[in-house]
């Protein structure tokens, strides 16, 4: 007996924190749903002022210190929203990229972000 309850005890805490390992990545989602719009109409504007080249360098400071296995997602939430994130941000920044290239890579992520919104939207109504 007293090993079931220490075994519902370890399930409860496994859940608690998937839980607060999907939290953590809904709030990173919606960051990069706010910060990879903005990066990238600041990477396709033709002569970049002083300012535009500060933020540029702000929004690359806050993308560097992420460190994050794109793989989580998948495993978590059956989805590759964060390899779309990452893929998306490096072809903004990739100078080679053609603007329509970098615009597919965002859409992906976009279209990505609001379908896993939608399902967590009905979960949260249920």
């Amino acid at each position: 007996m007293r090993s079931n309850h220490h075994h519902t005890d370890l399930n409860l805490t496994l859940i608690g924190q998937l839980n607060h390992g999907i939290l953590v990545m809904k709030h990173f989602f919606e960051l990069n749903r706010k910060l990879l719009p903005l990066y990238y109409e600041l990477n396709t504007v033709e002569d970049q002022s002083e300012e535009h080249q500060q933020s540029i360098m702000k929004i690359n400071l806050v993308f560097d210190t992420y460190k994050f296995d794109v793989s989580t997602s998948k495993s978590l939430l059956n989805s590759d929203i964060l390899d779309y994130i990452q893929h998306a941000y490096f072809t903004i920044q990739n100078n080679q990229c053609t603007n329509e290239e970098k615009r597919e890579a965002l859409d992906r992520f976009l279209d990505e972000y609001e379908f896993l919104k939608k399902n967590w939207d009905r979960i949260q109504a249920n």
